[in-house]
C-alpha cells in the first residue's frame, strides 16, 4: 500500500470536466447523500436523522473521554443496521477492537436485563484477549458470552476492523477501503493526525492536519461514504476544563473542511462550578456524563449540548441522552 501522490499527480482522477446539462441531469441521483443514523438520541435528531454520505465528521476530546468508544459503537449500531462499516484504527489491533465490541454486547445484554451479572463474562474476555483463556471452551461454560458473540454474528459481515500504520496506511490504503464499502458506507479513522500523507519533510502539525482532512473529506466525497475521523487536540487543550474547536490540532483547516464537528467533555469539568459548588451529589452525578457539543453542522442545528451517561466497563454509552440544561463554563456572561 502506498501513500497519496503529490497533489497535481491526482488532479485528473479527481477533477473530470462535465457540462452544466450533464450535471443537472444528474441531480436526482446524486446531491445530497444518504443518511446513516448513529443510533444515538436526541443526537440522530439534531443532526436531522444521522449522519450523511460525502460529509466529514470529525470528533475532539481529550484523551479518555471515550472518542474510540463512541465511534467504535456507532460503528456497531451502523453494521447492526446493515449499513456497510469499516473501523481503520492507528491506535489498537482488530483483535483489542472486537473484544471491546464483545463487551458492547454484554454490556447492552445488561441493559436489557437489570439483574444480570456480567463481571465473570468480562473477566473471561479479557483472559480470552490475553491468550489465558480458550474462547470456544469458555462459550460453553457462559451463557452471556454466548449471546453476546451471536449479537455480533448478525452483524459481522457489514463491519471490517482494520489494524492501520502511521507509516504504511496511507490515504490511497483508505480509498482502497472506501471502494470496498461503495455508496452508502461509512468510514471510521482513529485518528486522523496518524495518517500519513504526501511528502511531510517540513510540514508543521497544523499543515499535515490541514492536508489530512482534505484528503478525508475528498475521499468521501468520490466514494460516496461517510466519513468520520476522532481528531488529536493541541498541547495546550489538555489543560482546560472544556475542549472546543479551536484546541484541536490544525484547528482552522479542520473547520473549514469538516461538515459536522463534535467535541466530548467530561460534563462534571465543563458544567459551571455554579451549578455544584453547593450540592456535592449533584457534583457526583455529572461524573456519569459526557457532554457532546455539536459545534458545526453544515447541514443543519449547531451549538447545541447533549448528554451520555457511560458505561466504560462494557466500552460503551447508553445511546438514550438528553439535552444539557446546565450552564456550561463558557456560555458564562462572567467570569467564575
Amino acid at each position: 500500500m502506498t501513500d497519496s501522490l503529490p497533489r497535481d499527480e491526482t488532479v485528473d482522477d479527481r477533477a473530470t470536466a462535465r457540462s452544466l446539462t450533464d450535471v443537472v441531469l444528474g441531480l436526482e441521483d446524486a446531491a445530497i447523500g444518504g443518511t446513516i443514523p448513529t443510533g444515538f438520541q436526541p443526537l440522530d435528531a439534531v443532526l436531522d436523522g444521522g449522519l450523511r454520505t460525502r460529509d466529514l465528521t470529525l470528533i475532539g476530546g481529550l484523551p479518555g473521554v471515550g472518542k474510540t468508544v463512541l465511534a467504535l459503537q456507532w460503528a456497531r449500531n451502523m453494521a447492526d443496521s446493515g449499513y456497510g462499516a469499516a473501523y481503520v484504527c492507528y491506535e489498537h489491533d482488530e483483535y483489542a477492537l472486537a473484544g471491546r465490541l464483545l463487551a458492547v454486547e454484554v454490556g447492552e445484554l445488561v441493559q436489557q436485563e437489570n439483574d444480570l451479572r456480567s463481571g465473570p463474562t468480562l473477566a473471561v474476555i479479557n483472559g480470552v484477549s490475553q491468550a489465558e483463556l480458550r474462547l470456544e471452551e469458555e462459550i460453553d461454560e457462559d451463557p452471556v458470552l454466548r449471546s453476546a458473540i451471536q449479537r455480533m454474528s448478525n452483524y459481522s459481515d457489514e463491519l471490517e476492523l482494520l489494524a492501520a500504520s502511521g507509516v504504511d496506511t496511507g490515504v490511497e490504503a483508505l480509498r482502497e477501503v472506501a471502494s470496498r464499502l461503495g455508496p452508502g458506507g461509512v468510514m471510521f479513522v482513529d485518528y486522523l493526525q496518524k495518517v500519513p500523507v504526501g511528502s511531510e519533510t517540513g510540514w508543521t502539525d497544523s499543515e499535515r492536519s490541514i492536508r489530512q482532512a482534505e484528503e478525508l473529506k475528498e475521499l468521501a466525497m468520490a466514494h460516496d461514504v461517510a466519513v468520520v475521523a476522532i481528531v488529536a487536540s493541541e498541547r495546550e487543550g489538555l489543560n482546560t476544563r472544556r475542549l472546543r474547536p479551536y484546541h484541536l490540532r490544525g484547528a482552522s483547516g479542520l473547520a473549514y473542511e469538516a461538515d459536522i464537528i463534535l467535541m466530548l467533555n467530561e460534563k462534571f469539568l465543563a458544567v459551571s462550578k455554579l451549578h455544584s459548588a453547593f450540592d456535592p451529589v449533584q457534583a457526583e452525578g455529572f461524573k456519569r456524563d459526557i457532554v457532546i457539543t455539536v459545534e458545526k453542522n453544515r447541514r443543519g442545528l449547531a451549538d447545541r449540548d447533549l448528554q451520555f451517561t457511560k458505561d466504560f466497563v462494557h466500552f460503551r454509552f447508553n445511546t438514550a441522552g438528553s439535552f444539557v440544561e446546565e450552564r456550561l463554563i463558557d456560555d458564562l456572561m462572567f467570569p467564575e
